[in-house]
């Protein structure tokens, strides 16, 4: 009887040590990573990195590492929000899933069906644009990304009353565009891409269910418990993390290359207006654990099972049509990736799929640098992507 429960013993004490000879390694290897991120972070002048990866149901890694803010030199915290800009889209498209299989609408549904008031003095090329037409880009409604589309929130201010609510600027707004020409297409979904055809698509997914988008999409966050805010991070609490910017890039006078965000900025008519029209489109701030959920609901869609959506309404948000679908692009540094970036200029985001391994990848800065976004996202693709 003492050799069986010494041996028992022993093949317990045997298992721990393996078990923590395995914890060590894992503990090794983050470091590795963290160090390696951080090298880019400071290459690159970026305050902080947060980032994670999930394969089936487990978190492989989750971290945020160096500052809210680089002035005060705030240390960012893994709990921390970050404004993920365009990969908004995403949960906007969601969103609209749900509606879809709840019958309040149709893929096929046409705009104009739902706001039939609006066609006098619309262009008649738009006269039969659908839901599913808006969330992928195929609109061809103007991009509304550029400076030099300003016009539209021009042309739509002139004689609005100050008292209109914000889901009310956004019909009148959508108002504007339905006036201009649509853009040309070319041969790639980013000359076709248009924060105008997510507004288009939120008042639509308002007009069938009596509520607001910002009501609708914190609804869906809080159900899931995704930790989505819309907004910038530091509006409920300014302890959160700050975007930053480029001085000279915004005509502002500072010998700095990189700044918080000035309030005073945050507050100018162009760019605070255009970011709270947008916010269907680019305007939610989220944490790593939140993004991680998000990803693992479409992972575990693409492969068949139902959750929050049916399986089948995963692919079709995700993988519809080349190129673009719903809120996600299928390829990413030459591979099939479905991915989606995001910023609006202060932050920048991106998150990918990885389907044939079951993988989700989020990284979000806050700062814009799309070359140090691309080596980022690169290195954690290469480490648990490529290697495994």
């Amino acid at each position: 009887m003492k050799t069986t429960l010494l041996t028992i013993l022993c093949f317990f004490i045997c298992i721990i040590s393996a078990l923590s000879q395995i914890n060590a390694t894992e503990r090794v290897k983050s470091k590795l990573l963290e160090t390696e991120l951080d090298s880019l972070r400071v290459k690159y002048n970026i305050p902080a990195i947060a980032y994670g990866v999930i394969r089936n149901d487990s978190i492989i890694v989750q971290n945020a590492i160096g500052y809210r803010n680089i002035e005060t030199k705030e240390k960012v915290q893994i709990t921390d929000l970050f404004h993920i800009g365009s990969n908004t889209k995403s949960f906007t498209s969601f969103l609209a899933g749900k509606l879809v299989e709840d019958g309040r609408i149709s893929w096929n549904t046409k705009f104009f069906d739902l706001y039939p008031e609006m066609k006098a003095g619309s262009n008649p090329a738009y006269f039969d644009i659908t839901l599913e037409q808006l969330l992928s880009h195929r609109a061809r409604f103007i991009q509304f990304k550029n400076e030099s589309e300003v016009y539209p929130i021009v042309d739509y201010e002139k004689n609005l009353s100050a008292n209109l609510t914000l889901p009310e600027k956004r019909v009148q707004f959508i108002k504007q565009v339905l006036k201009y020409k649509p853009i040309p297409v070319y041969d790639f979904h980013d000359d076709r891409y248009s924060n105008a055809g997510y507004i288009a698509a939120a008042i639509m997914l308002e007009k069938v269910t009596g509520k607001h988008w910002e009501d609708l999409i914190s609804e869906v966050s809080e159900k899931l418990n995704l930790n989505l805010h819309i907004g910038w991070p530091d509006e409920p609490d300014r302890n959160q993390p700050q975007g930053h910017i480029n001085p000279a890039k915004w005509v502002f006078d500072s010998d700095k290359t990189l700044i918080p965000i000035p309030d005073i900025l945050k507050k100018y008519h162009y760019f605070n207006q255009y970011v709270l029209l947008c916010s269907p489109a680019g305007n939610t701030s989220i944490n790593v654990a939140g993004f991680l959920r998000f990803l693992q609901l479409h992972i575990d869609g693409l492969n068949g099972k139902d959750n929050y959506l049916k399986a089948e309404t995963y692919r079709h948000i995700i993988a519809s049509y080349p190129e673009y679908s719903l809120g996600w692009a299928s390829e990413l540094f030459g591979h099939t990736y479905y991915h989606h970036r995001g910023s609006a200029g202060t932050f920048n985001s991106i998150a990918i799929i990885v389907p044939g391994q079951n993988m989700g990848i989020v990284v979000m800065i806050n700062t814009y640098d799309g070359e140090g976004m691309n080596e980022i996202a690169q290195l954690l693709i290469k480490k648990f992507a490529i290697e495994n």
